[in-house]
Parts: structure tokens; sequence; C-alpha cells
């Protein structure tokens, strides 16, 4: 096996060393490796029984350290996000793209907990079950994640999802002085400031759910010359830009002109204006009917125009949707792709929940909770990084007699974390070892198999 896949993935790792001491550091590593490789739910004793007496030629610390790494260790998941960003993302960006854009979407999700005594939990809507006639709620944390979404080079029609910023939404009760409360929204728009104050020359393109088309969030895009597109509803009051004002009139010049039809009303009752375009949607080239109105959004754009745009399906096939851009000027054809680039976030929310341990973290105390979770997220961005960096490059990491592999549009994240595993398996097993060739051969094979299954 290639020895730079594996210091390949140290120098990822290295790349967030800033925000720690070098101590503190190693134990990262350990971590964010054991992470990798641990089997089962990531607490502290899976980590450490992962870890064992030594991982990539460090000497494993004491359990106590590993612990109080998440509690008590001087490091702040902050920087870690403006790290991950800066010196991770962007340039990974920069190098699949000829443009320094980063596209950004932002979600949030909830992540069930058990035991009253867990620091932040509370009761959430569920968003997975249920449906708009039924209301499910349980008990479980409420992240905010932002998640950076690009097109690799080698497989265009895909979009890959990196998240890199995390926050954890906390109920009024549970705020302090420390911690003052703040909306799903409000950490939305901090979450743009973030990006634009770490990436100042970059151009930031926003995508996020109807429920963060907000006054805040479209007031935070405007400000730091950013775009956002967003779902509207198909009821929303939209007005009409207002008309010039003539010299003669008297008066306040108007702010607002007259209300519009609703949307729904628009697309059911206008025949001209549609136009074709041909677009690139979940890694297949299609066509839609789209319809552009530039209007107001008053009470919650107020005076600054948005493009309404009506998204129809020729076929028939899918009811039409409603989104909007903060910026008129961008083209139609590029709003139904950003609109549909919101789903990368769904996908990389369940990867870190079924394969990267995000919801099966066991930490209860607050320091804890805001720190242990997000780590599975930081591992997941740094696990796609390694794979786009080395692993896609290195016929050595990649199966064998694997014909079905070749076949696929793009790689699942199972695919590139049992790539990874796979890799430092290798490393950490036949460094010293003497196995014979046909040993060697049945080792391979069992390694990789266990790590697919993995």
């Amino acid at each position: 096996m290639d020895a730079t896949l594996v210091t390949g993935w140290e120098a990822l790792c290295q790349l967030l060393g800033a925000a720690f001491t070098r101590p503190t550091f190693i134990t990262f590593l350990h971590i964010a490796t054991g992470w990798v490789l641990c089997r089962s739910k990531p607490t502290v004793t899976n980590l450490v029984c992962t870890i064992g007496s030594s991982l990539l030629g460090h000497v494993a610390k004491h359990w106590t350290v590993y612990e109080r790494f998440f509690y008590r260790a001087a490091w702040s998941l902050e920087n870690i996000s403006r790290l991950l960003l800066v010196r991770v993302v962007a340039p990974l960006v920069k190098a699949h793209a000829t443009e320094a854009v980063i596209d950004l979407a932002i979600d949030d999700t909830t992540c069930g907990r058990c035991g009253k005594h867990v620091a932040y939990a509370g009761y959430f809507k569920d968003a997975s079950v249920g449906n708009t006639l039924q209301r499910v709620v349980h008990w479980a944390h409420n992240w905010v994640i932002g998640c950076v979404t690009m097109r690799p080079q080698r497989w265009p029609k895909w979009v890959m999802g990196l998240p890199v910023l995390f926050a954890l939404y906390r109920k009024r009760p549970d705020c302090n002085r420390r911690h003052p409360f703040q909306t799903r929204q409000q950490i939305a728009a901090m979450m743009i400031r973030q990006v634009h104050e770490a990436l100042p020359d970059w151009t930031i393109r926003v995508a996020a759910d109807g429920q963060y088309a907000t006054q805040g969030v479209i007031a935070a895009v405007a400000t730091h010359g950013t775009n956002l597109v967003s779902r509207l509803r198909s009821d929303a009051a939209i007005y009409a830009l207002p008309s010039p004002h003539r010299r003669p009139q008297r008066g306040r010049h108007p702010k607002k002109g007259p209300r519009l039809p609703a949307p729904k009303q628009i697309a059911a009752r206008r025949k001209k204006g549609w136009q074709t375009v041909e677009v690139l949607l979940y890694g297949h080239r299609v066509k839609r009917q789209v319809l552009p109105v530039v209007c107001l959004w008053y009470h919650v754009s107020k005076d600054r125009p948005i493009k309404l745009l009506i998204i129809r399906d020729p076929a028939g096939k899918q009811r039409d949707d409603f989104a909007f851009c903060t910026d008129p000027a961008v083209d139609d054809a590029q709003i139904v792709e950003r609109f549909a680039a919101r789903w990368p976030i769904e996908e990389t929310i369940h990867d870190g929940k079924q394969l990267g341990g995000f919801e099966q973290v066991q930490g209860w105390c607050p320091r804890t909770v805001e720190r242990q979770a997000p780590m599975a997220l930081v591992v997941q961005t740094l696990v796609k990084a390694w794979y786009l960096h080395y692993g896609v490059r290195a016929a050595s990491a990649q199966p064998q007699g694997t014909d079905w592999m070749h076949s696929k549009d793009h790689p699942s994240y199972l695919g590139m974390l049992a790539t990874l595993r796979r890799v430092l398996w290798d490393h950490r097993i036949n460094h010293n070892s003497t196995l014979g060739g046909r040993l060697r051969g049945i080792w391979k094979t069992l390694q990789f198999t266990l790590c697919a299954a993995a």
C-alpha cells in the first residue's frame, strides 16, 4: 500500500492543528482516526478500544485524556470550522472549479437522545417521520448545519456535500448570558457572516429551505453582497415593483406597487411568458418550464426586489415548485439547479447519522454535547477531502474484483469510508508484517470484506 495514502490523512488532519496545542492535536488525530476505524457507536470507550496501544506511530494515551478532550480541553469548535473551511474545503473547491465561488447550503436536523439530564435536549419535531397530517416529536438535540456543495471534476453530474459549520439550537430556558437565545434563522445569518469573514475574496451563494426565508437571513446575504435561493410559499403575498416617481407628484414615494396574485394563482392563470430550460438535476439532464416574475415580497424582503421562479415539469409528473432568488439578475437555469442542490445536505446528514455516529454519541454534560456530535461531521469532511486528494487517484487503495464499482455514477460516502479504513488497517497490520505472498493475498481479501461491510 502506498505510504502517501496514510501520510495524506495525517496531513489533512494537520491542517486543523492550529486549533489545538501539540499534545491536544495528537489526541485529536487519534480520535479522528479511531472514529474512522470504529465499527460501533463512537463513544469514548469504543474509540479507546479501537485506538489500542498505538496509532499512526503515536503511543496511545490514558483513556481519561480522550474523555477530557471533549469536556475540558482548550479548543474551540468555531476555530475548527474556520480552519476546515479555509484550509481544507476552499482549496478543494478551487481545485475542482474555475471560479472562487462557495455554494453554502443550510439546514437543521434533530438527533435523538435518551435521558432527561442530557444538556440542551428537548422535544423537537422529527421531520423525517410523519406527514402534513401527523406531527411527530421526540426527545432530541437540534443542530443547524452549514454545508459547502461542489461538483468534483471526475463526476461533474454529482453534487458533493462537505459539512463545515455546526451550531446547537438551544431553547430559551437553556440559554444564558454566555449563550444568548438565537433562532435557527439567526444562527443561519451568523453562519453566512462567518463564511464571509473567513473568505472575504470569495463569492458566496446560499441555498436554504423555506423556513430560512426570513428578514434576518435575507438582510445577512444582502449585507455581504451575496444572494439566497430558497422556497417561496405558494400563497405568499407578493407585490409589483413601485412605479417610477414623477416629478410633479407630491407625497412620499410608494415602497411597493399593487398586490399581485399569489404564486399558485399566477402558475394556474399565466399562459404566456413560460420558457424552457435544460438543467442538471440530481445527476440527470432534464428540461423544465420556468416562469420568472420580478416582484416584492414586502413583509420579508422589504424593498429589495426578488425573482420569483415558478418551476414546472413538462411531463406533469411533479407538482409546480416555487423558488425565489434575492438577486433578480441571476439566470433562471442557475436558480433551478441551486434550488435542487440543497439535496446534498440531506444526504450528508443521513450519512453522518447512519455511518458517522452523529446521532449515537452519549455525552451529556454541556461542553461535551456541544463538541462530540459535530466531530462526526468534521471527520466526514476530512474523509471526503482525503478521497478526492489521494484515494481516488491511487490504484492500490481501490477494491479489487468489484466490477460494479466502475459502473456507479459516483462513489458513496460508505465507499470512501471503506477505502480509508482499508488503507489505515493495511498500514496498521501489514507495516511490519512478515506474511508470505499467499497469506498476504488472503488477508487483503479479508481486509476489503471487513472494511466494506463496516
